[in-house]
């Protein structure tokens, strides 16, 4: 770079911080913060926007080597060629088709360990403008690239996802009917499955327990990055249940490939004859028969099996794991936390529940099923205390005895006695 051209850089440069030079850093940030928003001309560059990172090291270096650490510095590579060979390109092309997964730094490095790239090497940055005018390595690897791949047996590995459906009725008002299932990859069974007017942990926590109680517990539990799925909830009954829970990497459905494609199956060989309306209990019912009459029982061309047969060839040769019911409903439930009030109630959604008066001041913890808030159990170090009622003041008043009335009471049977 000519010397004219770095002093005009190192004047723009100066112009930017010069305004905040002797103001402290707080003002200098808000400075920066300002400056990074707008673009600024600099020669040969063009017009540019910064970082307030990269005002604050000009004024670093301003301050430490004036007006010189300004400048644009000068090329380090002085004396190498700076121009590709013929025979450069050519070996340069040949080891970039010979090895496609290289990046430019690995190719760099191979070409000049073996002298391919002159001496002294031209450098780094010459090649990988070459090979990216020649587009010979992409510019980042494939992301879609994956194997085909299949468990051994059943329970090993669980894909669930949502789909979305058609309008229904639900009640008395439309919606829209969301699927959510469950596929076992061995044997390509739906084990769990339910359509409902909401994709939200409510109704995955519904289908899950109803897939471990039928099915047994997986070992592995593969799903996308969505909000049911990556709520805290999931991820503690997954560590209370001991299944791995795996998450696809955002936005790449094609790595749930099995239950996409029975997605696909729903919709050409299920949803394509319905007939509209129908209601949200009528759809789930006709499903249950479709994956009964039709999807379980017929020749899957993944695996060259019924699912069904597949399913009960495999569980019979391994150790199913099951938890009683009873299990389940303790680890699906949604915990909270809250402090006693002084007349040994606390507040939950909006209502007033009762709890025992030895807690009262103290923080406790209170847990219920995600599908019913209402039902409330008051937990102390893990252990349940036992459920807790809504608060009824009528009954309250009915049981209440003032302090005095009961001792002139008490003193009074007492003479009575006597």
């Amino acid at each position: 770079m000519e010397k004219d051209i770095r002093e005009q850089i190192a004047l723009v440069r100066y112009a930017i911080i010069s305004p905040v030079l002797a103001e402290p850093g707080r003002v200098q940030n808000d400075y920066f913060r300002g400056q990074a928003e707008r673009e600024h001309e600099f020669p040969r560059y063009g017009r540019r926007r910064l970082k307030v990172s990269t005002m604050k090291a000009w004024l670093r270096r301003y301050r430490k080597e004036g007006f010189e650490g300004l400048k644009p510095k000068m090329r380090s590579d002085g004396g190498r060629p700076r121009r590709l060979k013929p025979e450069m390109l050519k070996a340069a092309e040949v080891k970039a088709k010979a090895y496609p997964a290289w990046s430019v730094q690995r190719l760099y490095e191979d070409l000049c360990s073996q002298g391919l790239l002159g001496d002294p090497p031209v450098h780094y940055n010459t090649l990988l403008r070459a090979v990216k005018a020649h587009g010979w390595l992409p510019a980042r690897g494939r992301t879609d690239v994956r194997k085909s791949f299949e468990t051994d047996q059943v329970n090993e590995l669980w894909i669930c996802d949502f789909l979305h459906g058609p309008p229904v009725r639900h009640g008395t008002r439309p919606a829209k009917a969301i699927l959510c299932a469950v596929l076992d990859d061995h044997s390509r069974m739906i084990v769990g499955h339910g359509w409902n007017p909401s994709e939200t942990i409510s109704t995955l926590t519904v289908v899950l327990k109803e897939a471990f109680l039928a099915y047994g517990i997986p070992k592995r539990l593969y799903v996308d990055n969505g909000p049911s799925f990556s709520c805290d909830l999931l991820a503690r009954s997954c560590a209370l249940a001991g299944i791995s829970l795996i998450h696809s990497k955002p936005y790449d459905s094609p790595s749930r490939g099995k239950v996409e494609r029975f997605f696909r199956s729903v919709r050409e060989r299920f949803l394509s004859g319905l007939h509209p309306p129908v209601s949200l209990q009528e759809l789930q019912e006709a499903f249950a028969l479709w994956l009964q009459d039709d999807y379980h029982h017929k020749i899957h061309r993944g695996i060259d099996q019924r699912p069904i047969d597949r399913y009960q060839g495999s569980a019979g040769r391994v150790q199913i794991r099951r938890l009683a019911k009873e299990e389940l409903d303790e680890i699906f439930l949604v915990r909270h936390e809250r402090v006693v009030n002084n007349d040994a109630t606390i507040s939950f959604k909006g209502s007033l529940y009762e709890v025992p008066a030895a807690y009262i001041r103290q923080r406790i913890e209170i847990r219920h099923p995600v599908d019913d808030p209402q039902e409330l159990y008051l937990y102390d170090n893990g252990i349940r205390v036992g459920r807790i009622k809504l608060l009824d003041k009528k009954e309250n008043a009915r049981t209440f005895r003032p302090r005095k009335v009961a001792t002139q009471l008490s003193f009074a049977r007492g003479r009575v006695l006597k």
